[in-house]
């Protein structure tokens, strides 16, 4: 995908891609693309999902209906565009250290198996938390691995409990990695989705625009469950940042792309992207 974007311009800006959410390691496709593009390239994107089935996603490319498939478009020529990224989920505890992990399959923290973190915190049994998917409290209670050399966090959707104690996530978690439970609430996402706007807001400025035109929002389906009847309060606060000129768009996804902490110029900051989960992103285009 990479190599056939940047094939068709050399003006390229930014990338906003549409993965499935339930094909391969969402992190690599995301490396995959960044490979190849650079690592400052900017990229931003969500991925598609079946509200909480986790059966089958679809994407679409011009007039093909494909499965399986990551579809990117490529942004170039003279674009005035900003990207918000918050999640306003918080840590909780001590961290544990992921000594035991594959791919998105979370095997031990701290050499025990990692089911035990949620047993400790909320006093139930594995089996209980198998019974009753651990999706369910990962809503207001995921995963958040710490980003070395700063104070993000990554956050990871525990899925499914297995016979070992094991996590599945929904996306990678490194070996080594340093976890902590984390803790979000309604107010603290509405919260995160005013400082997204904001960000967007601030990244058109630094680029010369002064107001949002149009704004298209990846947001996780994770804060439609956590929102539930309150989910139009985040919409309407983005709505209120960016201005009721600006014309918005987006759906629910099973993990977004986009710069940690929103970040689309390179001053001491990288613009490498990340997959993330419970996370509002916002690409928010101006003059």
């Amino acid at each position: 995908l990479g190599e056939n974007l940047i094939s068709q311009t050399d003006d390229g800006k930014l990338v906003m891609m549409l993965p499935d959410g339930l094909a391969g390691n969402g992190a690599d496709i995301v490396r995959g693309l960044q490979n190849v593009l650079g690592q400052n390239f900017l990229i931003a994107g969500g991925a598609a999902g079946d509200d909480f089935l986790f059966k089958k996603t679809y994407e679409y490319y011009n007039d093909q209906v494909v499965s399986g498939a990551v579809v990117g478009a490529m942004v170039s020529g003279d674009v005035k565009f900003g990207i918000g990224v918050r999640h306003g989920w918080k840590p909780i505890g001590a961290p544990k250290k992921a000594t035991k992990s594959k791919g998105a399959i979370l095997y031990e923290l701290d050499n025990k198996p990692a089911v035990q973190i949620y047993e400790e915190y909320f006093g139930k049994k594995a089996e209980e938390l198998k019974s009753e998917p651990l999706a369910r409290i990962a809503i207001t209670y995921p995963l958040g691995l710490k980003i070395q050399n700063s104070d993000e966090y990554l956050i990871r959707d525990p899925i499914t409990v297995g016979d070992q104690g094991e996590i599945t996530c929904a996306a990678e978690v490194p070996e080594g990695s340093e976890i902590n439970l984390m803790m979000g609430s309604k107010s603290d996402a509405i919260e995160a989705a005013l400082q997204a706007a904001e960000q967007c807001i601030q990244g058109i400025k630094e680029k010369g625009g002064s107001k949002v035109t149009t704004a298209v929002i990846f947001n996780c389906i994770a804060r439609d469950k956590l929102l539930a009847q309150d989910a139009q309060k985040e919409i309407d606060v983005i709505k209120k940042v960016l201005g009721n000129s600006a014309e918005m768009i987006g759906f629910y996804t099973y993990g977004e792309q986009a710069p940690i902490g929103g970040h689309t110029a390179i001053i001491k900051k990288t613009c490498k992207s990340e997959f993330c989960n419970e996370t509002m992103v916002i690409v928010a285009f101006g003059e």
